[in-house]
């Protein structure tokens, strides 16, 4: 974190050569801060997959001495290279997030080199130090940039800018609300027959049980002409996708994976995820029949 801003190594180009197509202002009141999430998961995908194959050897059988791998071989020497398909995904959502607000009056500006890592990683495993330095340094450069109102992409990044920095950053004064509050509160309209169909909603847990994002992607599919079905468990009951312990033990995060992918198809063979970390987990652990699709898509009526 320290060397790159990230928690392995990434160009920071990487994370918004997305944005340069669209010519977006690099100053506004009203700033799209992606937290670099998104743009990560092509190479989270990529160290898991390394870890796993770890996990599975003779080597290292528990977390513990995995850890202990992990610490002698070097994060970097670990990272190869991200997965490519993921990458034009990731790279679709994010334009398609911008579309959307931009059909519904919102014109954003993008930060470009300060949109950094929000630094949740950190927070999560008790670094506090270290991730208050590092939510001051992201601060201070979102402000710089005349942010006022930040729009957020992703759960973890949501809670992380309206719910950890202000106990964390002195004077925190900016507003953050996800995209898909913005888009809900403001009556997003679409095209009616353009896209439809059912669809089964799985709900990250920092949304639905932290920062009650909960009727809102309900409400823009619905408006777009699908019906929404839930699963079991569902809404601020939730059932994890497995992410939170996939750099620990990928074995277990997949077992969980699977067990939420099953109640999910139970209802729908297309899965609407609102999180990257959601999606990449279960995307992993679908079967050929059954579409994972993020709801940026959907609500764009973008091909999967």
């Amino acid at each position: 974190m320290r060397r790159y801003g990230f928690p392995f190594p990434v160009p920071r180009e990487a994370v918004y050569s997305w944005a340069k197509p669209l010519k977006l202002p690099e100053r506004g009141p009203v700033i799209l801060y992606t937290g670099a999430l998104y743009q990560l998961t092509p190479y989270i995908a990529s160290v898991v997959e390394q870890l796993s194959t770890i996990e599975g050897s003779k080597v290292s059988g528990i977390a513990l001495k995995l850890s202990g791998i992990l610490s002698s071989l070097g994060v970097s020497k670990l990272v190869v290279r991200p997965k490519s398909d993921m990458v034009s995904v990731v790279e679709r959502i994010l334009k398609s997030i911008v579309g959307l607000l931009e059909r519904s009056g919102v014109k954003v500006a993008y930060p470009y080199e300060d949109d950094m890592y929000s630094g949740v990683l950190l927070y999560d495993l008790g670094l506090d130090e270290l991730f208050k330095g590092h939510a001051v340094k992201v601060y201070k450069a979102l402000k710089s940039r005349g942010a006022e109102l930040i729009v957020t992409v992703d759960p973890h990044t949501t809670h992380i800018m309206r719910s950890v920095y202000p106990r964390y950053v002195d004077g925190y004064d900016l507003k953050v609300k996800s995209y898909l509050e913005i888009l809900a509160e403001g009556g997003a309209e679409f095209k009616q027959g353009s896209i439809g169909g059912r669809v089964v909603i799985h709900d990250p847990c920092l949304y639905a049980r932290f920062e009650n994002v909960v009727e809102h992607p309900r409400k823009l599919l619905s408006t777009a002409g699908f019906e929404v079905l839930e699963p079991r468990r569902s809404r601020k009951m939730t059932y994890c996708c497995g992410g939170p312990i996939e750099g620990l033990t990928p074995r277990m995060a997949e077992m969980i994976a699977k067990t939420r992918f099953e109640e999910l198809r139970e209802k729908s063979k297309t899965i609407v995820t609102l999180c990257p970390i959601c999606y990449i987990n279960l995307k992993a652990v679908a079967e050929d029949d059954v579409d994972v699709v993020d709801i940026a898509l959907l609500l764009s009526g973008v091909k999967p």
